[in-house]
């Protein structure tokens, strides 16, 4: 078999990984896989990709969500059309000339809902970037059973029931076998939080809650993930600041994941407030390196990670620092909630998953 992998997300932060693991695990298995990759991440992809057999990529001069790209890749496509099985592309971003063979991936809809807060010019352009992907590709995979029943309640009437499937996220390798995680970086105890900074992750709210616990308890608020691109102060600064935070509160503005690692590996607790998510890799990789987790009670985080563990009201301030509370004074509730994580892991097996997509190819 060999497919084409669009490779322009590369080195982006939830997608990027996800094209990355994917990407080396199809050519693990045999399949031989075609890419496009931005010229200038081509150190970085001979350095990730190094020994990874069966992959051709091509340097590009063009990016995600460019207007070069939107037309210059037809070309590309059409050069390879012969040449390869099918077109996979792990985001929306399709080109002008769309293949007829086009698996397309949907992570999320949120420049469809009331969390997404770029302009109005932005958020019509993304809904019709969407729209179009959605109609225009031959196989859906939505990642998560919620992710597929928002889509079909926003395209009902296209009919793409049919051309749907629910192929999980799984866990890169580095988190389920992480190797020495290195002298604790923090010093303290600390609770975590990963994510970036939107709207939608509800780090406020955290913020607010941590703040009515934060002396009932011994713990520092650790934040890892970076602000919006050009921020160089933004309202959680300002909030911290306004609480008089700053001796209680850590911020890690650009983790590797290395950090990660490490972050995850010595945190008492992490914590995943987000109003809205497609999936939610952050508390699974936790998880797996061996941090217990609770998160949000919203759909998604509730099919991913089960009531005990998706347990509390986003929009409730006072509910949140109730279970932080509850949870922080009790390691045995502590380790009920990973024993309970760990089982949850099972679901999101990586040959398991790997396998659902081969077999859908």
């Amino acid at each position: 078999m060999k497919i084409y992998i669009d490779g322009l997300f590369y080195r982006g932060s939830g997608i990027g990984r996800y094209y990355e693991s994917l990407t080396k695990e199809f050519a693990k298995r045999g399949i031989n896989i075609m890419t496009c990759v931005p010229e200038r991440l081509k150190k970085d992809f001979e350095k990730d990709f190094a020994g990874v057999p069966n992959i051709e990529p091509m340097f590009v001069d063009y990016a995600k969500f460019s207007l070069k790209g939107f037309w210059k890749q037809s070309s590309v496509l059409k050069d390879l059309e012969n040449k390869v099985n099918l077109f996979f592309y792990p985001h929306i971003n399709l080109p002008f000339w769309v293949p007829k063979n086009t698996f397309i991936v949907i992570h999320d809809l949120i420049p469809l809902t009331k969390w997404w807060r770029r302009n109005k010019f932005k958020k019509e352009l993304f809904g019709a970037l969407i729209k179009r992907a959605v109609l225009k590709s031959k196989k859906i995979v939505a990642i998560s059973n919620t992710t597929k029943s928002d889509l079909l309640g926003h395209y009902k009437k296209f009919n793409i029931e049919n051309k749907i499937e629910v192929i999980y996220e799984f866990i890169d390798d580095k988190f389920t076998n992480p190797q020495n995680p290195g002298e604790k970086l923090i010093k303290n105890d600390y609770l975590l939080f990963v994510g970036n900074r939107k709207m939608h992750k509800n780090l406020k709210n955290l913020i607010l809650a941590f703040n009515k616990i934060k002396d009932k308890v011994n713990f520092k608020l650790v934040i890892a993930g970076r602000r919006d691109a050009g921020i160089s102060k933004d309202e959680i600064d300002e909030l911290i600041e306004d609480l008089n935070l700053k001796n209680f509160i850590i911020e890690f503005l650009n983790p590797t994941d290395e950090d990660l690692i490490n972050f995850y590996t010595y945190a008492q607790l992490f914590v995943f407030p987000s109003f809205y998510e497609g999936f939610g890799l952050p508390p699974l990789e936790a998880i797996s390196c061996g941090c217990p987790a609770i998160t949000s009670n919203i759909p998604v985080l509730e099919e991913i990670l089960g009531k005990d563990i998706a347990c509390f009201n986003p929009h409730l301030v006072d509910d949140i620092a109730e279970k932080l509370l509850l949870v922080l004074r009790s390691n045995e509730k502590r380790q009920q909630l990973l024993q309970e994580g760990k089982e949850r892991l099972k679901i999101f097996e990586k040959d398991k998953i790997i396998n659902e997509y081969i077999d859908i190819f």
